[in-house]
């Protein structure tokens, strides 16, 4: 079950701050993931804190969305990371594909045994540079145990 399930209504928030909220749990719930030993499922909800904050990000800055019609490719994956890729916020294009290649391995369950240090070395980098890294944990709604 989804870090989200039962602990926002997105219906009930606008896109920008539903993506903030989503993105601030699957991060605490992918890191709690990963300390249970987790790690395809760690790394799979990390990837989707990283996409949701990527989206917060692009709805927050204007100038990275330049029509309407752009915010509705925000669904689609490769486009939100060729728009941060333009933005700069990661290191470099090598960086954002082995994002995605950590991400399809710990889904095939074929992780390399340093790629969740780096995973999450690397999607707090980016994270923290747009400003949904750091927050405070009792900003957060409790901890569903049912999202194990």
């Amino acid at each position: 079950m989804s870090p989200h399930f039962g602990l926002m209504d997105a219906g009930k928030m606008t896109r920008k701050e539903a993506a903030l909220l989503r993105g601030r749990l699957h991060w605490r719930g992918g890191r709690r993931r990963l300390r249970q030993g987790k790690t395809a499922l760690g790394i799979a909800t990390l990837y989707d804190a990283l996409l949701a904050g990527l989206r917060w990000y692009l709805l927050s800055n204007p100038r990275a969305l330049r029509s309407a019609s752009e915010e509705t490719d925000l669904e689609n994956d490769a486009y939100v990371f060729t728009q941060a890729e333009e933005d700069g916020l990661f290191t470099s294009s090598a960086d954002a594909l082995r994002i995605r290649t950590v991400t399809a391995a710990a889904l095939d369950d074929k992780v390399h045994p340093t790629d969740p240090e780096w995973f999450v070395a690397e999607l707090a980098r980016v994270l923290t540079k747009i400003k949904l890294l750091p927050f405070p944990e009792s900003s957060l709604p409790p901890e569903d145990p049912a999202t194990d």
